[in-house]
């Protein structure tokens, strides 16, 4: 899942408020992206005799990290992004979330899509805005709300019911940690990217996540490059581009003209398309329980999306002009 931009799911979050065809046509166009990642994935990471490329989990979270972070580079130098020099205190910042945003959870995301339907996967990223807002209360940057409560129960019950009770789904379990450590890294990193700037923070996230990963993902991805055929090119560099690359910049830009709740409601999307995409390519179909859990997890998600965003005030802390939790 799923590398949405920070700003999109950070509670508290504003923006100007708009509602352009071209702002709309942006956010389809980046929940399709996340939507044809989880099927394109699983087609990937397939075996050859079931009409896959079998290319291996790390290796492709190693090719997205690596491929991102390059790319992101590339394009700091080339506007020549200035800025203060970032403090070695955010440097450390920066990379302990490469490993919640990036590092970890795309290695949970693939491992878990790989042993769950592209269905299931797009469902439990709809919990990341839910347990944001829940880890935005614990971690005391939004007040608490009988709303979240209620949307997270709601959430979690449809996790729940993904997952089983009596044959347990490994593969949404892990989507599911996915989710928390993404949430936590969307909570967690409001604070330097408003100092950093958001293109340098990617940048640097990227970067962290590929020489953290490196000693993981190196070694099968350099043995596999020489495997892949023009097809498992064809899945790498894809999933490279759009749910990398593509789908951060149009969520950027989109953000920027409209609001976080707008971004939100778009999440809605990501299942069905998911659904489609794997029912055309995969011959999948849904399960009952499934469609439950999307009851579920849906109506949380809603709950939480129109909740009454209120940051959490220390009436003990000193107040500064331009301070930001």
């Amino acid at each position: 899942m799923n590398d949405r931009s920070a700003a999109e799911l950070v509670p508290g979050k504003s923006s100007r408020s708009g509602g352009a065809w071209g702002t709309h046509a942006a956010l389809v166009l980046v929940q399709f992206a996340f939507a044809s990642q989880a099927v394109e994935a699983k087609v990937a990471m397939l075996p050859r005799a079931a009409g896959g490329e079998e290319i291996f989990p790390e290796s492709l979270a190693m090719i997205r990290m690596l491929g991102g972070a390059l790319f992101f580079q590339a394009i700091v130098t080339a506007r020549r992004a200035r800025g203060a020099p970032i403090a070695r205190a955010d440097h450390l910042r920066l990379a302990g979330l490469s490993i919640l945003g990036i590092a970890l959870n795309q290695t949970l995301f693939l491992l878990g899509l790989r042993w769950t339907t592209p269905f299931s996967v797009s469902l439990l990223g709809a919990t990341i805005p839910v347990f944001a807002a829940a880890l935005a209360v614990l971690f005391r940057k939004e007040s608490f709300s009988w709303r979240t409560l209620m949307g997270l129960v709601l959430a979690m019950s449809g996790v729940l019911s993904l997952i089983g009770v009596g044959s347990l789904d490994r593969g949404a379990i892990l989507v599911a940690l996915n989710s928390l450590s993404y949430a936590a890294y969307v909570v967690l990193s409001r604070d330097v990217v408003v100092r950093v700037g958001p293109l340098r923070s990617i940048t640097w996230i990227f970067t962290y996540a590929a020489l953290l990963f490196a000693p993981v993902g190196m070694r099968p991805m350099l043995a596999q490059l020489p495997a892949l055929t023009p097809r498992g090119w064809g899945f790498a560099l894809y999933i490279l581009a759009m749910p990398t690359i593509v789908a951060y910049l149009l969520n950027a830009w989109a953000l920027g003209r409209s609001s976080a709740t707008l971004v939100t409601i778009y999440i809605y999307l990501q299942p069905l398309i998911a659904a489609v995409l794997a029912w055309a390519q995969l011959g999948m179909g849904i399960a009952n329980r499934a469609w439950l859990a999307a009851v579920l997890i849906l109506a949380g998600l809603g709950i939480v999306a129109s909740r009454d965003r209120r940051p959490e005030i220390d009436a003990k802390a000193p107040r500064r002009q331009g301070a930001m939790r």
